[in-house]
């Protein structure tokens, strides 16, 4: 049977989580704002990623940096069972200067074997299930986070970059989706604003961020739908919040991109 459920750490609000179990479900392409850390417990995860397929099997970690694209299906004739961490960008950054001297890090690798870190990673995300001292459980969340950076991070700007004046222009236009995530935006609109022709921008947006504009746009809402949620909000009042035609509409767009229905999306 497919179980899922998403929610924020009881002992830290920079932290959400996700527990899962997949048989036949396949996630849509897609990314997170979040730096996102999973162990495997069962079966094996595959990824469609820039660069081609990744297949991650009972045992070892997934490792996702924020706004990397990727799609997410089973692996094994038996789905895969799995736990996420997805750590707050500002969480990250103060525990990489702390432990590596600088906030800028990424990770080059999707699937991590490291047996003693899937372990301590495991054991933290099933003790954030327990209502016992949120002391303790804050600090194995940052105690953990801290461990996965020391291990496996590398310091500086991601090598994933485009031709200088076509990022420019993804840029700009990716900040005008940001300002106005809940209006209509055109084409033409994206394109003034990026001082590039409309087919040479939608290239270059996609080159550098891994999606058109229009589904950039999309997982923009999505995620904002996500926090609302987690805040506690009604679906039908969130649907109209974040920019949806509808309930109907955020509960598809809810299953497409984190695996869950609204309903399973609470404090």
């Amino acid at each position: 049977m497919e179980q899922a459920r998403l929610w924020t750490a009881a002992a830290s609000s920079q932290v959400e989580l996700f527990a899962a179990r997949f048989e036949r479900f396949a996630f849509d392409r897609h990314s997170h704002e979040q730096l996102s850390v999973g162990v495997i417990e069962q079966g094996a995860e595959g990824l469609h990623v820039v660069g081609g397929k990744v297949v991650i099997p009972a045992g070892q970690l997934v490792v996702l940096n924020p706004g990397q694209v990727h799609t997410g299906f089973a692996a094994a004739e038996s789905g895969w069972r799995y736990r996420m961490f997805y750590f707050d960008t500002a969480m990250v950054e103060e525990l990489a200067r702390e432990h590596l001297g600088t906030s800028e890090v990424w990770f080059p690798e999707t699937a991590v074997r490291d047996a003693h870190l899937f372990s301590r990673m495991r054991r933290v995300h099933q003790a954030q299930e327990q209502a016992g001292d949120p002391l303790t459980a804050e600090s194995l969340l940052l105690e953990g986070l801290g461990a996965v950076l020391r291990r496996h991070a590398r310091t500086g700007p991601s090598s994933a970059v485009g031709r200088p004046e076509s990022r420019q222009g993804a840029d700009l236009a990716r900040q005008l989706l940001h300002d106005r995530w809940a209006d209509p935006v055109t084409v033409a609109e994206l394109s003034a604003a990026a001082g590039m022709p409309r087919t040479t921008l939608i290239a270059a947006f996609r080159r550098a961020y891994g999606l058109p504009p229009h589904a950039y746009l999309l997982r923009l809402r999505a995620n904002r739908a996500r926090r609302l949620l987690l805040a506690g909000q009604r679906p039908a009042d969130v649907a109209v919040a974040a920019g949806f035609a509808d309930q109907a509409h955020l509960t598809r767009i809810c299953k497409r991109y984190f695996g869950v229905t609204p309903g399973a999306i609470r404090p």
